[in-house]
């Protein structure tokens, strides 16, 4: 068997590789894999290569191009458990949502043409919200190429933009290795989704190439784990002589599987910390130094907190606009710490006087540490106590008046109370995700499960289905709304088939609820086409798609109706049909100052 091309054969980070690109096999021998099965074809190759990763499941959708790894994964002996998903969208959803689970990737499977463009939106879901997925897409035989053959797209050349790396295994000896360091590399450094592309003449042809690990990484990929000492003491001497220090926690910490240190640090410095959306979590909620998520839709006091502090740690964000608002006003009087595995990150949309670049566990330690020594890292009483100042100021209440329709915070909450402490929230995109994050209290990293950079309506219920798969052991409850459960309600055919456990709670009102809510405020009222009008009725929808179906008018049905609906074992919908003119508050305009946050609509 022939060794997998050395590092040193493959080209620089962003471009695909073709199996052309590598090296001549050398004549060196490779590793004994005496608990593996030698692979026979292509196809086999690529299944062996899950295998070995240790790969436990697989979301898909079958087709021409794609059928010799589908056959392949239906003969090898410990491969991964398939599920089929009712559109490939929806697989790759399913996989980025498994993969924020459980922190390893998540793989998705499709065939040529179609199949392969229908996974593109979750690639780019995967792809901004930098977590882990692996997609496998079937391609037209290597003589066909170029020549618009039935089902033939370029695949590389579509996801080129939104992959970490993606791979043509244009002969049967590079399909095992390419897959192998597709799902390796997917969950290195800063995560991310990756690509390869079979071929069918690949994954039918015979091969002895081993499918088992590869040597390693290829050499232009490096993602450091320690920020450099000297900068790592110039940030704690910043944050040392701070007067007002802020942390601001984003998704690369719960990436990095940093929570713990991060809230060490917290505790031991007695530090506010604010979140970023994918950052929900990383503290708990609970917490009285956690402020909540900042930005756009973000608290009142986690805003004024980023506006006035002189000191931000900020730890694995990308400084996203919907954080930020407008740059110019985004923390004007701070000295910014920023952390990031990734150095491109570093400086892109806010500068960085202090960047560290490394893992972000190991540099919140070796921040904690520095800071340690230092005797002034302390005494921010008058700060602290400015904070909670601002949380009793501006708290995330609402009103409720018995005579008005249902307002979904009400649902949120007392879908919050009714599910245990672990519970996993997936929702959609829009106005229901904003009140999901606002209204439920989040102790623990992976429990919120969202699209955030690239806003997916529809993401929700196969997020929920990967959720799922990866822990069968917790409450998967997903919030959509009615716009958004309409782009994929079809893969309830999947949660009733696979017996998932999981509650989809529809807050529903009629529209696209953040579209009206935005024309209200900046289009004079006029709603084009964001309000429906008519909508179907979802009970019997969940009940012809198998799953158990609710509908949720008044307060004083709304306890036993959720406590039905979660005690079914199966899925099940619940159909809350909430108040239509409710909106989500506070706000900050797009591009605005966040410490402008407006509480109605009166002040946008």
């Amino acid at each position: 068997m022939s060794e997998p091309a050395p590092a040193a054969a493959r080209p620089t980070e962003g471009e695909p590789r073709h199996d052309d690109d590598r090296a001549e096999p050398s004549d060196e021998q490779p590793p004994d894999h005496d608990e593996q099965s030698t692979a026979t074809t292509g196809a086999d190759a690529a299944i062996a290569a899950l295998e070995t990763a240790g790969v436990e499941h697989v979301f898909g959708v079958q087709g021409g191009a794609i059928m010799p790894v589908y056959d392949a994964l239906a003969e090898a002996d410990a491969a991964p458990t398939h599920v089929t998903m009712a559109h490939e969208q929806a697989a790759a959803h399913a996989a980025d949502a498994y993969g924020q689970v459980t922190g390893e990737p998540g793989v998705c499977m499709a065939t040529s043409g179609p199949g392969a463009t229908n996974l593109v939106t979750g690639i780019a879901d995967a792809d901004m919200d930098s977590d882990p997925v692996v997609a496998l897409t079937g391609q037209v035989p290597t003589e066909f190429l170029g020549n618009d053959a039935f089902q033939e797209t370029d695949t590389v050349g579509v996801t080129r933009p939104i992959t970490k790396q993606n791979y043509v295994a244009g002969e049967a000896d590079a399909v095992g290795p390419s897959v192998g360091e597709a799902v390796e590399l997917a969950a290195a450094g800063r995560p991310g989704p990756t690509l390869v592309d079979l071929p069918k003449d690949a994954t039918t042809a015979e091969t002895t190439s081993d499918a088992g690990p590869e040597a390693g990484l290829p050499e232009y990929y490096e993602a450091p784990e320690r920020a450099d000492e000297p900068a790592v003491d110039a940030a704690a001497d910043a944050l040392a002589r701070a007067e007002r220090p802020l942390v601001l926690a984003g998704g690369g910490v719960v990436k990095a599987e940093a929570s713990e240190e991060l809230r060490a640090f917290v505790e031991r410095f007695d530090v506010p910390v604010v979140t970023t959306m994918p950052g929900i979590g990383t503290v708990p909620e609970d917490d009285e130094r956690c402020l909540s998520f900042a930005g756009m839709h973000g608290t009142g006091a986690a805003n004024l907190a980023v506006s006035h502090t002189d000191c931000l740690f900020a730890i694995g964000t990308r400084f996203d606009d919907r954080l930020t608002g407008g740059i110019e006003t985004f923390a004007p009087e701070a000295e910014v710490i920023h952390a990031d595995v990734d150095a491109a990150e570093i400086s892109k949309n806010v500068e960085a006087d202090y960047p560290l670049v490394g893992d972000a566990a190991a540099v919140v330690g070796q921040v904690h540490d520095a800071l340690e020594a230092r005797s002034d890292a302390d005494g921010h009483d008058v700060w602290r106590e400015q904070c909670r100042e601002w949380e009793a100021t501006y708290p995330m209440t609402y009103a409720a008046p018995e005579d008005e329709p249902l307002k979904p915070q009400f649902v949120v909450e007392a879908a919050d109370a009714a599910t245990p402490d672990d519970a996993i929230v997936t929702t959609g995109v829009g106005q229901h995700q904003m009140w999901a994050a606002q209204y439920w209290t989040y102790r623990d990293p992976r429990a919120w499960v969202s699209s955030h950079g690239l806003g997916t309506m529809g993401y929700g219920l196969p997020a929920a289905i990967g959720a799922k798969v990866a822990a069968p052991d917790r409450e998967v409850v997903c919030f959509e709304g009615d716009g958004s459960f309409m782009m994929t309600l079809q893969e309830l055919s999947v949660a009733a088939r696979e017996n998932l456990d999981v509650t989809v709670i529809i807050l529903n009102n009629e529209a696209i609820g953040m579209v009206r809510q935005w024309q209200d405020a900046f289009f004079e009222g006029r709603h084009t086409a964001s309000e429906y009008g008519w909508m179907p009725e979802f009970e019997p929808i969940a009940e012809a798609f198998g799953a158990k179906g609710f509908t949720l008018e008044e307060y004083d049905e709304v306890a036993d109706t959720l406590e039905a609906a979660f005690a079914h074992d199966g899925p099940s919908v619940v159909d809350a049909r909430i108040d239509p003119d409710e909106n989500v508050y506070p706000m900050v305009p797009s591009g605005g100052d966040n410490s402008g946050f407006a509480l109605s609509e009166g002040q946008l």
